[in-house]
């Protein structure tokens, strides 16, 4: 259950992201699937701040998105900079490069990143940027890094 769904007011979770994002540079927003045509998704919170393109994860469990999508915002608050294609294999060294996870450029990330463009994207702006992590089709690595 969400937190806000389980009793705090919007302004109260909000304010939890803001601390968090100050404390981290980062944290994620997580939102329940209901079935295939809508999976679970995770994405980033705060590496705008870094004039970075946010990071969106599909098909994940709450408890995979600090462990994958951790990796990529804590290089980005080291000073990496990521484009669609990027070589992401020092970031995931354990896979082979036919396996590393791929990043793909989101055409329009007001569909999925709600709370990140009401953060931080400027009034008249387009949608902020965001690049969507793809990782192998077989999930065997996200297995491994239980």
């Amino acid at each position: 259950m969400c937190d806000v769904c389980g009793g705090i007011t919007n302004d109260e979770y909000l304010e939890r992201l803001v601390t968090n994002i100050r404390a981290y540079g980062w944290t994620a927003q997580y939102i329940e699937g209901d079935d295939d045509r809508n999976p679970a998704f995770a994405y980033t919170l705060g590496l705008s701040l870094q004039r970075h393109p946010e990071l969106i994860l599909f098909n994940c469990r709450p408890e995979q998105v600090q462990r994958i999508l951790g990796p990529v915002a804590q290089a980005v608050l080291d000073g990496r900079r990521f484009d669609e294609g990027a070589d992401l294999s020092d970031v995931f060294p354990e896979y082979s490069s036919a396996e590393t996870p791929r990043l793909l450029r989101m055409p329009d990330s007001s569909t999925h990143l709600y709370t990140a463009n009401s953060m931080f994207r400027r009034p008249g702006d387009p949608p902020i940027p965001a690049l969507q992590l793809l990782w192998p089709s077989r999930l065997t690595w996200l297995e491994d890094r239980r």
